[in-house]
């Protein structure tokens, strides 16, 4: 089939279908070693068309050489690229030299790049060249080899936003020391000279710096000249070393359509970039921060802006993690939530531990005298005992089935993030069944009111199994999140049962 498309094309019939056609026929390897095989070096042919008259039959050329991608190709490709004059076909050229050698050509292509960051496009122009831009920068990743900037400004003072979601804002509040808190519906707003402190808190989820525009426009370059006339470099420049250009990615929350949002970052992204000097620097990879829009209902954008550049010394420890561990935020606010039902030097057991996430919390925030965790998944035991190192807790960890489980002596607590259904392969039943030996365990290995708090997304079965075991009474029940899905229960077995 390939081979017969190229003597179409060679004969010059109907040019553009063919070479489209051809072009889906080299997706395959074994079409395109066929017709690598019958070319034998022979790009001319191809080579031709990169300067036929019809735009589209020299994009759809050079799309056809790179996938054949021999020997030559790329100065082939490269050349037509730099005689290309339709804005709109260069960056197929570009598309097409991914993958092949590009070691005489990388020079040039960088100095395109060079005086296309620095050209003010005009109006009709600027889709194609942010289209060209980013292909360039995908063949020359902009980010590689700059030097990172270090946060350094820790005697400034900041407005900042703690996200939280909307349930206990006032947790992450009461934790703020040296600065003033106010509660939104989103987190708590903090304005701060001190801001080590603020990121210690352990149960806020992002941290985002504000800035001195509140808001900006819902159009792509009037949103891009607010952000670079705010604050934004000032903040950047004064709190990092060493000088030079930041790399930023564009994030935007929007009920736009995917494909709106999409064009309205690409075009946001690149204004900034004009707008700033290039001060600042669009990079998918290799970012040192986020800028944020967040659509507010009047279709203007909160903008926000997210660091990369400091240390993140809060959940040092966490060096190991599992696909069915619980975020450490929210391991922190339920500790903080059951703090009042807590006691120091307790005897705690963690029945189903993974890496060790809510008992280290636990011990954080109320040193516990000896703390078990047990899980039978025993890459998890293994990442438990290097978090607790690393987090300074003698915590003993053993890779064993809660239900087999015996001690010498009954525990004080209980703490434990439930498994999820599907764990295990357990389905509804399989659940229903977990917590009722669960509920049955723990009365054995717990004393006379002795606490059992879990974090669990099966309200029901807990509810349940609180009807049918009059040895446990529920002292206090949170929801965790705004969903309803998953809750924290402090449940407390009777000093004596009937």
């Amino acid at each position: 089939m390939g081979l017969g498309l190229y003597e179409r094309i060679k004969q010059g019939e109907d040019v553009r279908k063919h070479l489209i056609a051809l072009k889906q026929e080299l997706k395959g390897e074994a079409a395109r070693e066929e017709l690598l095989g019958a070319l034998q070096g022979d790009y001319t042919v191809f080579g031709s068309l990169l300067s036929h008259e019809d735009p589209k039959v020299r994009k759809n050329a050079a799309l056809v050489l790179g996938r054949l991608g021999g020997d030559g190709t790329a100065a082939l490709l490269y050349g037509a690229y730099c005689r290309e004059g339709t804005l709109f076909v260069k960056s197929s050229y570009l598309l097409a030299l991914e993958g092949l050698d590009l070691a005489s050509c990388r020079e040039g292509l960088a100095r395109r790049l060079e005086e296309l960051e620095a050209y003010q496009a005009k109006d009709e122009e600027e889709k194609h060249i942010r289209e060209e831009v980013a292909a360039l920068r995908k063949l020359l990743p902009s980010g590689e080899g700059h030097k990172r900037h270090r946060f350094q400004g820790y005697d400034g003072t900041y407005d900042l936003l703690l996200t939280t979601g909307k349930l206990y804002p006032k947790v992450t509040a009461e934790q703020v020391k040296g600065g003033k808190a106010v509660l939104l519906k989103s987190g708590v707003r903090v304005v701060t000279s001190h801001i080590k402190p603020v990121l210690a808190i352990p149960t806020y989820r992002e941290l985002l710096f504000f800035l001195n525009v509140r808001k900006v426009s819902g159009a792509a370059k009037e949103a891009a000249k607010a952000l670079v006339q705010s604050n934004l470099l000032e903040l950047l420049e004064k709190a990092h070393q060493p000088a030079g250009p930041f790399y930023f990615r564009l994030g935007v929350k929007s009920r736009m359509l995917l494909d709106q949002r999409s064009k309205f970052a690409k075009e946001c992204a690149f204004a900034i970039e004009q707008e700033s000097g290039r001060r600042l620097r669009n990079s998918t990879s290799g970012y040192e921060l986020e800028i944020r829009l967040v659509e507010a209902s009047d279709g203007m954008f909160l903008p926000f802006v997210k660091l990369f550049t400091f240390t993140e010394h809060r959940f040092a420890y966490r060096k190991c993690t599992i696909a069915a561990s619980i975020k450490p935020e929210q391991a922190a606010l339920a500790a903080r939530l059951s703090r009042p039902y807590m006691k120091e030097g307790a005897q705690v057991l963690d029945p189903f531990c993974g890496v060790g996430t809510m008992l280290i919390e636990r011990d954080r925030l109320c040193p516990a005298g000896y703390l078990y965790g047990l899980d039978i998944f025993g890459p998890a035991i293994d990442g438990a005992k290097e978090n607790a190192r690393l987090a300074g807790k003698g915590i003993y960890y053993i890779h064993r089935d809660f239900f087999t489980f015996q001690h010498d002596y009954l525990f004080d607590e209980i703490i434990t993030n439930m498994p999820g259904r599907g764990q295990g392969g357990r389905g509804k039943e399989g659940q229903d069944l977990l917590y009722s030996r669960f509920f049955e365990k723990a009365g054995s290995l717990l004393k006379g009111k002795g606490k059992v708090i879990m974090y669990s997304d099966e309200k029901n079965f807990v509810k349940k199994q609180l009807r049918i075991r009059p040895e446990f009474t529920l002292l206090q029940e949170y929801a965790m999140d705004e969903k309803g899905i998953y809750h924290l229960f402090i449940i407390e077995k009777k000093e004596h049962t009937p």
